[in-house]
């Protein structure tokens, strides 16, 4: 049988921590369910998805544009975007530098940040990165916003309730060397790994073929020619490093993660904002400077449970006590708000 991911590994270990079990379905091994046991029950989770969660909100969460609308109807702030469907790039790309100036292009269906270049603001640029954007998304898709400066933060919620909080930083290509020859530096850092075998590694190796390439290809550069002096490409789709501050979160915001996820029918979500870490350890005001990116589901625990940098928390057991409804657990709960 194949070795678990670090995910499912990090699942098991919380099982028995709790004096659960975890096992295989089938005896064709498949990393993507568990089979969790306690004394009283048994359920199947995916990865870091519940057995409570439905396809609506699964598919919901998804679809980052309608998403943020429903959010931002019951007054949850959210980051505007405009839609590319191919039909008219140019336009939509010079509709968003008109309004934004700096631009961010991501796939409206994107996954671990795979697809988004940013900031752009050059029209060739943004039009280059709709198309690698599109075609990555589930729809042909792309979302232009705005880049907001500030700092990213992952906050996040099991069965209803905010659990843990992270601050994200995110390696960058600088010019003068070559994209692979920075990329091979920073896979040197002790605390990457191979997600699929690597358990106690909270950074992923970076695989300069996988997302880099048409990274660079949206800025016009190649893996092995350096960049020029003055470039500076953010990766967004990895961590540099993985600060925890979930002792830092004010209640204001703590809630609001646990309702971004509750409108979404999302019982477990990472929460993603950008804006000031300062503004997050405050009350929430009526215009704020920090705003919801997205909800995701099966969001990435080992963030948490992991960091480079403070303490680690106890989310693998959470989520584990959650989906086996152990004493002390939140209630299921899974369902779209309307």
């Amino acid at each position: 049988m194949t070795g678990w991911s670090r995910t499912n590994q990090l699942i098991l270990d919380a099982a028995a921590r709790l004096g659960c079990a975890g096992e295989a379905l089938a005896d064709v091994h498949s990393d993507f369910f568990v089979r969790l046991r306690s004394p009283e029950r048994a359920v199947i989770v995916s990865k870091t998805r519940s057995p409570f969660l439905t396809e609506v909100a699964q598919a919901l969460s998804g679809n980052k544009y309608v998403s943020r609308a429903l959010l931002a109807a019951r007054g949850i702030p959210v980051v505007p975007a405009i839609v590319d469907d191919a039909d008219q790039t140019v336009a939509r790309a010079r509709e968003a530098l008109a309004r934004f100036g700096r631009v961010l292009v991501k796939p409206n269906w994107g996954n671990r940040g795979v697809g988004i270049s940013g900031p752009h603001e050059q029209l060739d640029a943004v039009v280059r990165a709709c198309a690698w954007a599109r075609s990555l998304d589930r729809d042909d898709e792309a979302l232009l916003e705005p880049y907001l400066d500030g700092d990213s933060l992952r906050l996040t919620v099991i069965g209803g309730r905010f659990v843990a909080a992270a601050e994200l930083t995110r390696p960058v290509l600088l010019g003068g060397a070559s994209p692979r020859a920075q990329v091979q530096a920073m896979n040197r850092d002790p605390h990457r790994g191979d997600p699929e075998r690597d358990a106690d590694r909270g950074l992923d190796t970076i695989i300069p073929e996988e997302n880099i390439e048409g990274l660079l290809a949206v800025h016009g550069l190649t893996l092995d020619a350096p960049a020029p002096g003055g470039a500076r490409i953010e990766i967004l789709s990895e961590e540099a490093s993985i600060v925890d501050r979930t002792d830092e979160i004010h209640d204001d915001w703590r809630r609001l993660a646990e309702r971004a996820c509750g409108l979404l029918g999302v019982d477990v979500g990472g929460v993603d904002l950008r804006g000031p870490l300062a503004t997050v350890r405050r009350p929430i005001v009526a215009k704020s400077d920090t705003v919801v990116l997205e909800v995701n589901v099966s969001p990435a625990l080992h963030l948490h449970a992991l960091p480079t940098h403070g303490v680690a928390r106890p989310v693998y057991e959470a989520f584990v006590a959650y989906c086996l409804s152990l004493p002390g657990a939140p209630e299921p709960r899974a369902v779209v708000e309307v």
